[in-house]
């Protein structure tokens, strides 16, 4: 059984995303994150969807988007991954840099809540630059 606190917090100045579970009004929400490892430091990791920017992270920082039921086709210039969320559900969405030729590459991948809970408090929150609407 999964338990959950649904917190919510509205600062009008300076918006901050706290990663909590999705209250229970039919909303499901979906966690992205990149862990604080060195390396690939100087690489960024911006998440694309639907062709704009919804949030670019820096390491060991994250985002909440609270969403409504649906799919979510995210991006960035090198990896592409389908989420899917349902009412109540959280979905983990991991960026990893790995070496490529010359430089890093930010790869997505969909992962488990095992995976995010040993470093979520070691994450910072970030806003989001763009919300996320349900793909039709």
């Amino acid at each position: 059984m999964k338990r959950s606190i649904a917190l919510a917090a509205v600062f009008e100045a300076a918006p901050i995303v706290v990663a909590n579970a999705p209250a229970d009004d039919g909303t499901g929400a979906i966690i992205i994150y990149r862990g604080g490892s060195i390396m690939g430091a100087a690489v960024a990791c911006p998440v694309r969807y639907k062709g704009r920017e919804i949030v670019e992270l820096a390491r060991g920082k994250k985002a909440k988007f609270v969403v409504p039921p649906g799919r979510y086709i995210l991006n960035n210039k090198t990896s592409s991954i389908e989420v899917s969320v349902d009412a109540g559900e959280t979905r983990y969405v991991r960026c990893m840099v790995k070496s490529g030729f010359l430089s890093g590459r930010a790869d997505l991948q969909i992962v488990d809540e095992e995976s995010y809970l040993p470093i979520r408090d070691t994450l910072e929150p970030v806003a989001p630059a763009e919300p996320l609407e349900v793909n039709q």
